[in-house]
């Protein structure tokens, strides 16, 4: 703890750490369970959607399970709070693949949203010292003695 946190605004970070952890962990596990039942649909479309690209389709078909699975494993990840850190470097590099096939679709509004989830990760990555509530910490809001 900061020799200027009070035992409240240290209580205020940790929460605030995890709310957004956990908004992040949701938005992932969500996106990845409406996908599943109909994942070869939605690798067909994924692929179908990147045919006027360099891009093989054969690899975008490929590569959109991969990213069903890595939402998947991420969401639960941060939902617990577990490998919090490691979780958010997955994401963040998910990130980056995404900003990627959306610059080559030219969908750069889209493009403005990953950045949104790319300054969450940031930040959240930049304040691990916060991760408080989850696995990682033992859910433990409570001040360190110094």
């Amino acid at each position: 703890m900061a020799a200027t946190d009070s035992p409240s605004t240290l209580l205020d970070r940790r929460l605030g750490f995890a709310l957004l952890r956990i908004l992040l962990g949701v938005n992932m596990l969500g996106r990845s369970i409406l996908r599943l039942p109909d994942l070869p649909g939605f690798a067909s479309g994924m692929a179908a959607g990147f045919e006027d690209t360099f891009l093989p389709s054969a690899f975008v078909y490929a590569f959109a399970f991969v990213i069903v699975l890595a939402e998947t494993v991420i969401g639960i990840l941060l939902i617990l709070g577990w490998k919090t850190r490691w979780a958010l470097v997955a994401m963040g590099l998910l990130m980056c693949t995404l900003t990627f096939g959306m610059i080559l679709r030219e969908q750069f509004g889209t493009v403005a949203n990953i950045l949104v989830y790319g300054i969450a990760v940031s930040l959240l990555l930049f304040h691990t010292r916060y991760d408080a509530v989850g696995i990682d910490r033992g859910f433990s809001l409570k001040a360190e003695a110094h």
